[in-house]
């Protein structure tokens, strides 16, 4: 039997655990609600410094309406969690921005006033049935200004993406300027016409540079550079991407703007692939000599270990085989001490160039990307028109050197002019004229990696143009401007979406595997090269006819053989490779299925035995 305390002691325990219950969660309530735990890798549910900088920055109240139609939550699940984490943002928002974010919901129902307000506030419907009735997700921001910012439509696969979308509508709305980025291009980057006349749409990386900046074309892609003069004084930074036949005139006036305590970025690129004849204005050099760089010419960076796969044309079959030229740079490669690319997980590059710093430089040049040592530099012709990938893997030889693929240069330099042909500068003026200044430069080797297809993924939706980005390269550019001009920034934010989670196990034992394949794939290569180039020798001693000799014979019948047998090892070897990935997946997916309910299993396990242990203590001092 159990005695009268112990069951004095149960109830005790009862009450007691249910008043402690109810004091801790009115503490959580009054006192420690706004704290939050964020499990995540990226810190993707943790406010990051540029929205807290933002927010406590705003001089001016800010309106934000937000449209969600409780039925759109109710036919789809998803779409009512992301709702509620939008409201859970938009108060801490409210918090940190000391009330000066005014924030206001709205259930926009079928055929209803806040129906009408949503739609006159551009926000998008979409079907919530056949009947014709629409629901809404969308935001509209704006200011006592009358300036206005509105996500028509919510995606849910740009929850990664919520904060940055949200705070760089407050950002534009809290801003009564945004600075001045002169634009200098040999290519139609910012939208052309066709050879029929057509509109060709821009790189979407404008869209997201002419978000934050205002953007002046000082020199477009149909130009006569000669007509570039000089460069304005009130620009806060200027941007050369690619320019084509580039005159002495149009060379020494970025120079003097550089040289006065103008920032530059610049793009350029030994090998364009996304334009057609498109080729290096090696008149570029002179400027980037002097400011203690160049460019490598006519070789572009290789790089096995961070090499992308691409498609390879095998009798229409879609086949795939690493790129050495197309480079997912990942984070270890990338200078997290640049506050351009601090947060950057990956940027895509292709047929970069490698710049070099050259010996007597006046100027302190700091890497900010780079190649891994298992790289090499490839003649561009190999490179262009259809690469043969298996052709660069097999020739592949590791030079163990970091090549940089952005440089940012800081320091005095001195003018190009020593090197132009005055005669040609019509704005040259010997009392105007700066011999001598500080440069403060970021050099970019790529201008591929600008192109859409190597940053975002677009899709149409409801008529609405989305965009996903699946690498950081449109974010690099615009905290190197933001940067540049010295202006509020974002760059905490901006890079947060995108993220190279590699498989360190898998990417090891893959790069070992090509390394033995491909060893012993060039060794046979090289042994058929000495057999066909013998056998060559043969035909032309005979006059292009020869019958073979024993020696010849038995040599050609070793050789078949002999490649037959490595042609056999190089199956085995795929082979193994292919069994040791699955293996290691199928661990992965073990691990993944059973680890998290073995763990609960045997904390239930343990709780149990407790339990028992201080059950069975406590009957025995009641009998007692």
């Amino acid at each position: 039997m159990i005695s009268k305390n112990s069951q004095i002691y149960t109830w005790l325990g009862v009450i007691s655990a249910i008043v402690i219950m109810v004091c801790f969660n009115t503490i959580v309530n009054n006192y420690i609600n706004s704290q939050r735990l964020d499990l995540t890798e990226e810190k993707m549910y943790t406010i990051s410094s540029g929205t807290i900088d933002t927010l406590q920055s705003i001089d001016e109240p800010i309106n934000i309406r937000f449209y969600f139609t409780d039925r759109l939550g109710e036919n789809y699940p998803p779409f009512k969690l992301f709702a509620d984490r939008i409201k859970t943002l938009m108060k801490r928002y409210q918090d940190l921005s000391g009330g000066k974010i005014i924030f206001t919901m709205y259930n926009p129902e079928p055929f209803t006033e806040i129906e009408e307000l949503a739609l006159a506030d551009n926000i998008r419907g979409i079907p919530l049935n056949e009947s014709g009735e629409y629901g809404y997700f969308g935001i509209r921001a704006y200011n006592s200004s009358g300036d206005v910012e509105v996500i028509p439509f919510m995606d849910i696969e740009r929850e990664e993406f919520l904060e940055y979308d949200i705070t760089s509508s407050i950002f534009s709305l809290s801003k009564e300027t945004k600075p001045k980025v002169g634009f200098i291009t040999g290519l139609g980057i910012d939208g052309v016409l066709d050879n029929q006349g057509g509109a060709v749409q821009p790189w979407r990386v404008m869209g997201q540079i002419n978000e934050f900046f205002d953007v002046v074309t000082l020199l477009d892609y149909n130009e006569d550079s000669k007509q570039l003069t000089t460069i304005p004084e009130d620009l806060d930074s200027l941007l050369v991407i690619q320019p084509l036949n580039f005159s002495d005139q149009a060379i020494y006036a970025i120079d003097q703007f550089a040289l006065n305590g103008g920032n530059i970025l610049i793009a350029l690129d030994p090998n364009v692939t996304v334009a057609a004849g498109i080729e290096y204005d090696r008149k570029l050099d002179y400027l980037l000599e002097k400011w203690g760089v160049r460019i490598i010419p006519d070789l572009v960076a290789g790089d096995l270990e961070l090499a992308r796969p691409a498609q390879v044309g095998d009798r229409g079959e879609r086949v795939y085989n690493n790129y050495l030229a197309l480079l997912g740079v990942t984070k270890k490669y990338i200078n997290q001490q640049d506050p351009i690319v601090s947060g950057i997980d990956l940027l895509n590059l292709t047929t970069a160039g490698a710049i070099e710093e050259l010996p007597g430089a006046t100027t302190d040049i700091t890497s900010i990307i780079s190649t891994s040592k298992q790289s090499m530099l490839i003649s561009k012709d190999n490179v262009s028109d259809n690469p043969d990938l298996n052709k660069l893997l097999r020739d592949f030889k590791a030079s163990e050197t970091n090549y940089n693929l952005s440089v940012r240069i800081k320091g005095d330099a001195y003018s190009v002019l020593s090197l132009l042909d005055q005669n040609n500068i019509q704005s040259y003026n010997k009392e105007s004229h700066t011999e001598q200044g500080t440069v403060n430069a970021i050099i970019v080797s790529d201008v591929d990696f600008l192109e859409d297809q190597f940053w975002v993924n677009v899709k149409d939706y409801f008529a609405e143009e989305l965009l996903t980005p699946f690498a950081n390269n449109a974010a690099f550019v615009v905290n190197a401007l933001e940067n540049l001009s010295d202006a509020s920034s974002l760059a905490s934010l901006r890079s947060r979406g995108v993220m190279d989670r590699p498989f360190v196990l898998i990417n090891n034992l893959q790069l070992e595997s090509e390394r033995v394949f491909r060893e012993k794939e060039r060794s046979l290569y090289n042994e058929m090269s000495a057999i066909q180039n013998r056998m060559k020798d043969l035909e032309q001693k005979a006059g292009g006819s020869v019958m073979l000799g024993q020696n010849d014979l038995d040599a050609f019948n070793d050789f078949r053989e002999k490649a037959q047998s490595v042609q056999k090892e190089l199956r085995s070897i795929k082979l193994q490779l292919a069994q040791e990935l699955e293996t290691l997946n199928s661990l992965i997916k073990v691990t993944n299925m059973a680890g998290i309910p073995f763990i609960f299993f045997a904390f239930g396990i343990i709780y149990w035995a407790i339990r028992k242990y201080v059950t069975s203590r406590a009957r025995g001092r009641g009998e007692n």
